[in-house]
Protein backbone atom coordinates (compact mmCIF):
# COMPACT_ATOMS: atom_id res chain seq x y z
CA UNK A 1 0.00 0.00 0.00
CA UNK A 2 1.72 3.34 -0.73
CA UNK A 3 -0.41 5.60 0.81
CA UNK A 4 1.23 5.49 4.16
CA UNK A 5 4.46 6.73 1.73
CA UNK A 6 3.18 9.27 -0.27
CA UNK A 7 0.79 10.84 3.13
CA UNK A 8 4.27 10.72 4.78
CA UNK A 9 6.97 11.25 2.62
CA UNK A 10 5.07 14.04 -0.33
CA UNK A 11 2.08 15.29 1.02
CA UNK A 12 4.04 18.02 3.90
CA UNK A 13 4.58 19.67 0.74
CA UNK A 14 2.62 18.80 -2.29
CA UNK A 15 -0.99 18.14 -0.40
CA UNK A 16 -3.61 20.85 1.04
CA UNK A 17 -4.36 24.05 -0.92
CA UNK A 18 -1.00 25.30 -1.79
CA UNK A 19 0.61 22.23 -3.54
CA UNK A 20 4.84 23.12 -3.71
CA UNK A 21 5.22 23.29 -7.25
CA UNK A 22 1.50 23.05 -8.62
CA UNK A 23 1.89 19.29 -8.15
CA UNK A 24 -0.94 17.77 -5.85
CA UNK A 25 -0.33 14.06 -4.72
CA UNK A 26 -3.05 13.99 -1.62
CA UNK A 27 -5.52 11.86 -3.58
CA UNK A 28 -5.93 9.11 -6.26
CA UNK A 29 -6.74 11.43 -8.67
CA UNK A 30 -4.08 13.88 -8.45
CA UNK A 31 -1.43 10.42 -8.14
CA UNK A 32 -2.83 8.77 -11.00
CA UNK A 33 -1.86 11.45 -13.34
CA UNK A 34 1.74 11.10 -12.61
CA UNK A 35 2.05 7.80 -12.19
CA UNK A 36 0.81 7.94 -15.91
CA UNK A 37 3.04 10.35 -16.77
CA UNK A 38 5.72 8.37 -15.73
CA UNK A 39 7.24 11.50 -13.66
CA UNK A 40 6.46 9.91 -10.17
CA UNK A 41 8.65 6.75 -10.73
CA UNK A 42 10.73 9.65 -12.29
CA UNK A 43 11.42 11.82 -9.21
CA UNK A 44 11.21 9.13 -6.72
CA UNK A 45 14.62 7.74 -8.69
CA UNK A 46 15.74 10.92 -9.13
CA UNK A 47 16.13 9.69 -12.92
CA UNK A 48 17.79 12.20 -15.37
CA UNK A 49 15.38 14.97 -16.61
CA UNK A 50 13.07 14.98 -13.52
CA UNK A 51 13.67 16.81 -10.81
CA UNK A 52 14.39 14.49 -7.39
CA UNK A 53 12.02 14.35 -4.79
CA UNK A 54 12.52 14.90 -2.01
CA UNK A 55 13.42 17.82 -2.71
CA UNK A 56 16.69 18.69 -1.12
CA UNK A 57 16.95 15.32 0.72
CA UNK A 58 18.05 11.97 0.05
CA UNK A 59 16.25 9.44 -1.64
CA UNK A 60 13.58 7.27 -0.34
CA UNK A 61 14.70 3.86 0.65
CA UNK A 62 14.92 1.21 -1.90
CA UNK A 63 12.31 -0.82 -0.06
CA UNK A 64 9.37 1.98 -0.45
CA UNK A 65 10.27 3.05 -4.06
CA UNK A 66 10.17 -0.58 -5.13
CA UNK A 67 6.76 -1.24 -3.05
CA UNK A 68 5.38 2.21 -4.76
CA UNK A 69 6.79 0.70 -8.51
CA UNK A 70 5.09 -2.80 -7.87
CA UNK A 71 1.92 -0.92 -7.16
CA UNK A 72 2.17 0.57 -10.58
CA UNK A 73 3.34 -2.47 -11.98
CA UNK A 74 0.24 -4.30 -10.65
CA UNK A 75 -1.48 -0.91 -12.05
CA UNK A 76 -1.82 1.09 -9.64
CA UNK A 77 -5.65 0.22 -8.49
CA UNK A 78 -7.61 2.27 -6.06
CA UNK A 79 -7.35 0.38 -3.13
Amino acid sequence: MVLPILTTMCNNCHGGLSPSGGVKLDTYVDVSKYVKSGSLVGTINFASGFSPMPQGGNKLPACQIKQIQDWIAAGALNN
